[in-house]
């Protein structure tokens, strides 16, 4: 997967060809600075873990202050073909307790960097996409306040879509990513997690749309997908090798005041190193209720389910969030002028951490205000 690194330069090498004789359409797009605090409770039972980490503990509380600024630059803002670079990042800084040695103080960066190409070709649309995100977290504590560590990954998509006939979308997508792992000296085992993946992923979309109402339809989408995993430091004289085949359907609903989606996802991943072999299905729902100009309501649920062939799990598998994470939010936002939204957030999560067969389990609440700076 070295090819990866190189294939994420191809949007940049595409804007070099399009956006010099076109730079004074360049255009700054909703540029979202947020701030926020938070209160969380961890809670775990780590039965599964052979060897505890020093100083976890069964509980432990959070308060959580952040912010992050993400927005968009449009490199062509008309025409028949698009060049954006999305990006995106933030800080988090947590004030812990409950643990027995000492209170942890850890702080998390995070950044994302996405080159979007788009341009019509033979009827449909030809895409391609680079991303990089970094992750760093320093003063990382044991479990069960768990943070995911701190990574690097690159991304390359390619893809192509078109109407095959009015209301019915075609597409198929291929992707390859690398993921690097920073491991800490004391948990060395973290470099287990480096992997390189391919994608490939097709979808066909009915979409229901009145040309004369287009705030008011429906989509139900069809998709399969096939995704190749391999990690390089696993496996004695035998590289682990995943492969996954999945498939599902997915249902969108929208008028005036009311969004609705609905996602089922199915997979079965198999392996040669049969310890990890599992099977998942993840149910998804999003719903965003409007209630008037000022305030909106929105609810996120995912029920995962996720079985191993192997019941007997004692290492060090790497976790997959769309695969083993149960969660539910509920949010109240506040519309207090065109630059500034301000609003409340429960959440509850149950997550398998990168330990195989142990999960934890965080609830809390988040005060934030989103701030769109005029131009």
């Amino acid at each position: 997967m070295k090819a990866c690194r190189y294939l994420t330069l191809l949007p940049l090498g595409l804007a070099l060809g399009v956006v010099s004789p076109l730079a004074g359409q360049v255009r700054l797009n909703d540029l979202v600075i947020t701030g926020g605090a938070a209160m969380e409770v961890y809670l775990g039972n780590f039965s599964a873990i052979t060897v505890p980490q020093v100083d976890s503990t069964d509980s432990a509380l959070a308060g959580v202050g952040h912010w992050t600024a993400r927005g968009g630059v449009d490199f062509l803002p008309s025409g028949r073909r698009a060049l954006v670079l999305d990006f995106d990042g933030g800080v988090r800084q947590f004030a812990t307790g409950g643990f027995q040695l000492r209170n942890y103080a850890p702080r998390e960066h995070s950044g994302r960097l996405t080159m979007t190409y788009g341009q019509a070709l033979a009827g449909g649309t030809f895409t391609t996409e680079a991303t990089a995100r970094a992750r760093s977290i320093a003063d990382r504590p044991p479990l069960p306040l768990y943070l995911s560590p701190g990574y690097e990954t690159y991304t390359a998509k390619v893809g192509y879509g078109r109407s095959v006939r009015p209301g019915l979308d075609l597409s198929m997508a291929v992707t390859g990513e690398m993921a690097d792992y920073a491991a800490p000296k004391a948990l060395p085992q973290l470099d287990l997690l480096d992997r390189s993946s391919i994608i490939v992923r097709t979808e066909a979309v009915r979409d229901s749309r009145d040309p004369a109402r287009t705030d008011d339809f429906s989509k139900f989408g069809v998709f399969a997908n096939y995704r190749y995993n391999s990690y390089p430091k696993q496996g004695l004289g035998l590289l682990r090798a995943d492969h996954a085949v999945g498939g599902g359907v997915s249902y969108e609903r929208e008028t005036e005041r009311l969004i609705i989606r609905l996602s089922l996802d199915g997979r079965l991943s198999r392996s040669n190193a049969p310890r990890v072999e599992y099977n998942a299905a993840v149910l998804k729902g999003e719903l965003t209720w409007s209630l008037g100009s000022s305030t909106q309501l929105d609810f996120e649920g995912t029920l995962a389910r996720k079985r191993y062939r192997n019941p007997v799990q004692d290492h060090l598998v790497p976790g997959e969030e769309g695969d083993n994470a149960s969660l539910l939010y509920a949010e109240i936002t506040r519309f207090m002028s065109t630059e500034v939204d301000a609003s409340f957030r429960f959440g509850w999560q149950k997550v398998e951490t990168n330990i195989s067969g142990a999960y934890y389990t965080r609830f809390g609440g988040t005060f934030f205000l989103k701030v769109r700076p005029g131009f």
